[in-house]
C-alpha cells in the first residue's frame, strides 16, 4: 500500500510540471505572436506609404495592439492547460462575498511594497555602471496608442494575469502549503517579465495579491488591486500626472506601513499556520521545465544589464 505522503509528493510532482509547462506556453505564444503580429503590421504600413504618421506614433500603436491581442491569448492558452490538465474549476472564484476594505488594504501595502523593492533596484544600480531602467511600455501623445495600451495593460492584463497566476498556479499549489504556493506563484510571475527591473517588484507584488486572494477566496480582490496598481503606473508615465501618481504613492505607502504594524501579529500568525513541507521546495528545484525557464528568466535579465 502506498504511503500517503508519497502519493501526495506525486500529485504534488505532476501539479509543478503541469505548470512549468504552461509557463513555456505562455512565453512562446507571447513570442510567437508578437512577431506574426509585427510582421503582419510591418507589411501593412508599407503598403500605404502614404500615411502620415511618424515612425514613433506607429511603433507605439502597433505595440498597444499586439499587448491587447496577445496578453489575453497566451495567458487564456496558459490557464486552459493547466486547468484542463488539474480540473480546475473558476465558477466560485469569482465571488462577491468578500470585505471590500480589502482592496484598499491590498492596495497601500502593495504600493509600500512596490517603493520597497524600488528602494532595492535603485540599490542594485550603483553597483553597475548606468542605472537600471523599466521597459518602455510605448506611452505616446497619440491618444488612440495610448487608449489602447491602458486597456491592455490596466484593464485586460490584469484579469489575465490574475486568473492564471493567481486563480490558477496559486491555487493549485496552495494544497502543499500556502506560504509555498505564495512563493512559488509570486516566484513564477517575477520570472515571466524576463527583466531584474519589473522581476522584483513582480515577486512582491505577486506576494501581496496572492495573500489577498487567499484571505477573502475571490479572484475579484487581486484583479482589482492589480487594475488599481496599473492604472496608477499608466497615470504615471503622463508628465502633466505624475505628481498626481506621486502623492498617491506616497500616501498609500504610509497607510500600508500602518496596516502592517496594526496587523503585525495576526499577519504573523497566519504566516506560521501557512507553513508547508519544505520537501516541496525540493521538488521546484528538480523540475526540469521549471529549471529550463529560470535558465531563461537568469539570461534574459543578464542581457539587460549587459546592455547597460
Amino acid at each position: 500500500m502506498n504511503h500517503p505522503l508519497a502519493n501526495l509528493y506525486g500529485r504534488a510532482k505532476q501539479t509543478l510540471s503541469t505548470i512549468g509547462i504552461a509557463l513555456w506556453i505562455y512565453l512562446l505564444v507571447q513570442l510567437c505572436v508578437s512577431l506574426v503580429l509585427g510582421l503582419g503590421l510591418g507589411s501593412g504600413v508599407a503598403l500605404f506609404p502614404e500615411l502620415t504618421f511618424s515612425y514613433f506614433d506607429m511603433m507605439n500603436f502597433f505595440n498597444a495592439i499586439a499587448l491587447l491581442v496577445v496578453t489575453p491569448l497566451s495567458g487564456g492558452l496558459a490557464t486552459w492547460f493547466v486547468s484542463d490538465s488539474l480540473r480546475l474549476s473558476y465558477r466560485k472564484q469569482w465571488s462577491l462575498r468578500f470585505r471590500k476594505r480589502d482592496i484598499v488594504h491590498g492596495f497601500c501595502v502593495l504600493l509600500l511594497c512596490s517603493f520597497v523593492s524600488g528602494l532595492l533596484i535603485n540599490g542594485l544600480s550603483l553597483l553597475l555602471p548606468a542605472p537600471i531602467e523599466q521597459p518602455d511600455f510605448g506611452y505616446s501623445a497619440n491618444a488612440l496608442s495610448n487608449a489602447l495600451l491602458f486597456v491592455s495593460v490596466a484593464l485586460v492584463g490584469p484579469v489575465v494575469e490574475e486568473v492564471f497566476f493567481r486563480g490558477t498556479i496559486l491555487r493549485a499549489t496552495a494544497p502543499y502549503g500556502r506560504l509555498f504556493a505564495l512563493g512559488f506563484s509570486s516566484f513564477c510571475f517575477a520570472m515571466m517579465h524576463l527583466n531584474i527591473a519589473q522581476g522584483v517588484p513582480a515577486f512582491f507584488m505577486g506576494f501581496v495579491l496572492g495573500w489577498f486572494y487567499l484571505k477573502s477566496n475571490s479572484l475579484v480582490v487581486p484583479v482589482a488591486i492589480h487594475v488599481l496598481n496599473n492604472t496608477l503606473a499608466f497615470l504615471a508615465m503622463d508628465e502633466s500626472l505624475a505628481w498626481i501618481a506621486s502623492i498617491v504613492i506616497l500616501l498609500a505607502a504610509c497607510y500600508g506601513v500602518v496596516y502592517l504594524a496594526l496587523h503585525a501579529r495576526q499577519i504573523g500568525a497566519e504566516l506560521d499556520e501557512a507553513q508547508g513541507d519544505p520537501h516541496f521546495l525540493t521538488l521546484v528545484c528538480t523540475n526540469p521545465w521549471l529549471i529550463a525557464f529560470f535558465i531563461v528568466f537568469v539570461l534574459a535579465s543578464l542581457g539587460t544589464l549587459v546592455a547597460l
